[in-house]
């Protein structure tokens, strides 16, 4: 009774281990090796990038929002499969921000690969700072509010 009881917990412990490990999270941006999903372009800019995680794991990597927005317009996934998505944070460049704890903001100043020209940050304070610095030109932006006028 007691070896079917310590089997019985090695096999739960065993398949809550493998459910656990099979989500993945973002991945770093190999700089100058790997290509834009949609663009197909070499990403190089390690201030813009956009993860997206489907809910099998596939990884699609992005150089700007803009692709990251064209791709999923593209339907050439279902968006229902995505399950994450993630900003490179503008400040931070190999840390990433879950697009729903991101706040983004919107200028021509910040001269992004493919011309979103969307700085992500993981801090409104940080925003605030960063917009001060290009003389208040910017505009906050939400992933939510870019989705919803890309479609």
């Amino acid at each position: 009774m007691r070896k079917n009881k310590l089997a019985l917990w090695a096999t739960i412990a065993l398949f809550t281990f493998a459910l656990v490990s099979c989500k993945s999270g973002p991945q770093p941006i190999k700089l100058g090796e790997e290509s834009c999903a949609f663009c197909k372009m070499t990403i190089s800019d390690n201030k813009f990038g956009v993860e997206l995680i489907t809910k099998k794991g596939r990884v699609y990597k992005f150089d700007d929002t803009h692709c990251a927005l064209g791709f999923m317009k593209s339907n050439t996934i279902d968006n229902n499969d995505i399950r994450d998505t993630y900003l490179v944070n503008f400040e931070e460049p190999h840390n990433f921000v879950n697009a729903q704890d991101a706040f983004l903001l919107k200028s021509d100043e910040f001269h992004s690969p493919m011309g979103g020209n969307i700085a992500v940050f993981d801090d409104k304070n940080k925003m605030e700072t960063a917009n001060t610095k290009i003389k208040g030109e910017g505009m906050e932006v939400t992933w939510g509010q870019l989705v919803k006028e890309n479609k």
